[in-house]
């Protein structure tokens, strides 16, 4: 079974993550894999790393890499939370159509470990209230709460419990909260931020707006990190896989990760986790639960998950802006990845591969003002939990 180290990031300040096709007033909230990985190749090279022997193992045929990421989710006190499966219906026995689970992204923990056991999960279905406002119907405590506008789902028992304080207590009244008005509640906080951008030929000024997000206090992302070697030492060097991924957060942490973080978005505190995780095997050829983003590294994957009549995935355009001290800003070229909560057939220990997006023109012009003297990759390995038998079916 693969065991990961579990890391949590508990921002400072804002954080602003890039959103495919929206322009920068929006920001994302979950942090994909492959923009973590490039994250951690960056500081490497600030540390004065050679990128090039700390890639050798990810771009070895096949590839032996030291270790695995998954995307990074929301946490809530104690409360870890997982990508919703792509075909939500398939974890209720009887049809689930309504807003509410339409809305929801992330799961929790406790949901996810009944989901991969093919447990239905009916009982904690929540229920349906067409106004925030309305009193519900059933005056009962639900066994399945929202949170989050209902986005984040989880279970009353046992999970309610291992929330912050400021949650489950009105801090202005100091009493519970009822169950019901969870669904209202933030954990974190979407705005914009005005900038002024300065044109240099006249001296105009423009006003644009950056997207961030704010967790609440005991609130965050946490992602982990499924270790394969983390004693091998990189090539030409003395320090391990694990040392130096301890040195790159600890860079990451005051420097920041994602956009904007030159007026300090982006900057984290970073706490390991103890108590590691352990996930399900995947056997060849079942349905596995991805928990990063994939790019399949040959036709024979492709084959296999396009033939699969219980497969149920969705792929992401992923392309953007890199910046090189090598070079000017550039448009990556674009790729094509399967998204986290993708159910797919998995034949292979270590799916993936990483991807050179390095925009082609003036790759092989010496004299070129655009030329780049280095590949860029983008990392497509999967992390995924194997679905038992029961659950292979929907």
């Amino acid at each position: 079974m693969p065991t990961l180290s579990v890391h949590r990031l508990h921002f400072r300040t804002g954080l602003h993550l890039g959103v495919r096709g929206v322009n920068l007033e929006e920001s994302g909230v979950s942090l994909p894999s492959d923009t973590l990985f490039s994250a951690l190749v960056d500081g490497w090279r600030r540390l004065g790393g050679d990128v090039d022997a700390w890639l050798t193992p990810f771009l070895a045929a096949p590839p032996e890499p030291p270790f695995l990421l998954t995307s990074a989710f929301p946490f809530v006190g104690d409360v870890r939370f997982y990508p919703m499966p792509v075909d939500p219906a398939r974890l209720f026995a009887a049809p689930q159509r309504g807003k509410r689970v339409k809305r929801i992204r992330w799961l929790s923990e406790e949901l996810f470990v009944r989901a991969l056991k093919g447990e239905k999960l009916d009982r904690w279905a929540p229920p349906e209230q067409e106004k925030p406002n309305a009193q519900p119907a059933d005056k009962r405590e639900p066994e399945g709460l929202l949170l989050q506008g209902g986005r984040l789902w989880l279970m009353r028992e046992p999970e309610l419990k291992r929330l912050p304080d400021w949650v489950r207590v009105d801090p202005k009244t100091r009493q519970k909260r009822s169950l019901h008005v969870f669904p209202n509640l933030e954990v974190w906080q979407e705005g914009r931020t005005p900038r002024v951008t300065v044109d240099r030929a006249n001296s105009a000024s423009t006003i644009f707006h950056i997207g961030q997000v704010r967790f609440g206090p005991e609130c965050g992302l946490w992602f982990g990190i499924q270790w394969r070697a983390p004693n091998r030492t990189i090539a030409g060097g003395a320090q391990s896989y694990q040392e130096s991924v301890e040195h790159i957060l600890a860079l990451l942490s005051e420097e920041g990760i994602g956009g904007d973080r030159s007026v300090g978005y982006g900057a984290f505190t970073h706490e390991s986790v103890a108590a590691p995780l352990t996930l399900p095997d995947h056997r060849p050829n079942e349905l596995a639960w991805l928990l990063s983003r994939y790019h399949p590294a040959d036709a024979d994957a492709v084959r296999a998950m396009t033939a699969a009549t219980n497969a149920a995935y969705r792929i992401t355009s992923v392309a953007g802006w890199l910046r090189s001290p090598d070079g000017p800003a550039q448009r990556r070229k674009r790729i094509h990845l399967l998204e986290e909560g993708s159910l797919i057939p998995m034949s292979k220990n270590v799916a993936g591969d990483l991807v050179d997006v390095a925009p082609d023109y003036g790759r092989n012009e010496e004299s070129s003002p655009d030329r780049l003297p280095h590949p860029v990759y983008r990392a497509g390995f999967a992390v995924a939990a194997g679905l038992a038998k029961e659950a292979n079916h929907g």
